[in-house]
């Protein structure tokens, strides 16, 4: 599995007190579903995963209205086999856009607290205003994205202090490049290119260069 920066973001989501259920939001093919499962194998005694598009039939576990206890016998109804220990289960719906009623149910898994809810999707357009309406409140999102650079640059096996070398150079001109680091970076860039990383990585490079401006007027304002 490798190494994603969601991957900090749930273990906060999970340690912070009364946490409300997540929507994770993306496109097709990042990561989101293996991040999550993750995540879950590492964290949870217990983990409930559906999925809206492939298990069509779970569809109709809100039929009965969002009483969470009447969600999990409807589950269970549909598939004995799953556990459910309040503070230990996390519920894992995917694909939310194939069933908006889900998001309706959030309010219900917020108030009642016994289970952790992610929800993961591929949420654009008219897709998430349903969602956001039906959930608003309920809810923290998690907007994630196709590799970066820098997650790049974790595959490869640089170290931190590697990477930072890297891309302060790339994003300072007070600091250039030393002939090897240029080398490095080229090589890599290219690699990632080649994975399809490159509106990705332009992307990142101009928000590390927006930070370090913004981080370097901060400082002579205060001087």
């Amino acid at each position: 599995m490798l190494k994603r920066k969601i991957n900090d973001y749930l273990l906060n989501w999970k340690q912070t007190p009364h946490h409300m259920p997540l929507i994770i939001k993306g496109a097709r093919q990042i990561g989101k579903t293996e991040s999550v499962r993750y995540f879950a194998k590492n964290n949870y005694k217990h983990i409930v995963e559906i999925n809206f598009t492939l298990q069509k039939e779970f569809r109709r576990i809100f039929d009965k209205g969002f009483s969470i206890d009447s969600i999990i016998s409807e589950i269970t109804f549909l598939n004995p086999s799953l556990v459910f220990v309040p503070h230990e289960t996390l519920l894992f719906f995917d694909e939310l856009q194939d069933c908006p009623d889900c998001a309706t149910s959030l309010k219900s898994f917020n108030q009642d607290g016994r289970y952790d809810v992610i929800c993961s999707g591929s949420l654009m357009g008219l897709y998430y205003q349903q969602i956001e309406s039906n959930s608003v409140g309920n809810k923290n999102d998690y907007d994630m994205r196709s590799m970066d650079f820098e997650e790049f640059l974790w595959a490869k096996g640089y170290s931190p202090e590697q990477i930072d070398e890297l891309l302060c150079s790339s994003k300072k001109a007070l600091k250039p490049f030393s002939d090897l680091e240029m080398d490095i970076f080229i090589t890599a860039f290219r690699e990632y290119m080649v994975i399809g990383g490159m509106p990705a990585v332009v992307q990142f490079i101009r928000a590390e260069q927006e930070l370090y401006r913004h981080t370097a007027d901060a400082a002579a304002d205060s001087s």
